[in-house]
């Protein structure tokens, strides 16, 4: 697979899949339709219409971004304290990114013990950074839910890093759909 020089995700628009069920083939054709010049894939906790999606995109005349919405064990929990999991979504700039990325899914689904969800670590995901771009995760990312849990001193601990394991190539997601996890991350 080869990989066009990044555009800066503040430079364009993309449509991000994440759990539906949209067509690669129309995907790549509206996002050509409405002149953006790359559109990106994101599924959750693997890589599974990657290939299809960036054939659409290429045979369309568009940029496919490879991504994943990736499933992380939220970090220093006590030890009567239940395991969290929160979510982190990542995407390749280059071919270490993509590699990275199929780094990271594998390790998601075979390094864990089998009781838990499919995850990494922030240690493993420090170990598998270069080439990728870190999204906070939205309401389902820990600064977000650390917010809502009335927690600001741990979200701004995250926050950091998840800033530390990815310099320059980490954002905040702020969105407005009426959620309380993401009014309470944007208060």
């Amino acid at each position: 697979m080869s990989f066009a020089p990044f555009v800066p995700l503040r430079v364009f628009s993309a449509y991000t899949m994440l759990e539906g069920a949209i067509d690669p083939k129309s995907l790549a054709k509206q996002a050509r339709k409405l002149g953006f010049p790359a559109v990106a894939l994101c599924d959750r906790n693997g890589l599974y219409g990657a290939m299809e999606f960036s054939a659409a995109c290429v045979s369309a005349g568009v940029q496919p971004i490879i991504g994943t919405f990736l499933c992380i064990l939220r970090p220093e929990r006590p030890d009567a304290v239940p395991n969290a999991f929160d979510w982190i979504a990542l995407y390749a700039q280059n071919e270490a990114g993509y590699s990275n990325l199929c780094a990271l899914v594998s390790a998601a689904h075979l390094d864990r013990p089998d009781h838990e969800p499919a995850h990494v670590t922030l240690e493993q995901l420090g170990e598998h950074s270069d080439g990728l771009i870190c999204l906070s995760g939205g309401a389902e990312g820990a600064i977000a839910r650390h917010f809502h849990e009335g927690q600001p001193d741990a979200a701004y601990s995250y926050a950091d890093r998840l800033a530390q394991i990815f310099p320059g190539r980490c954002y905040i997601e702020l969105a407005r759909r009426l959620n309380a996890v993401e009014g309470a991350a944007e208060a």
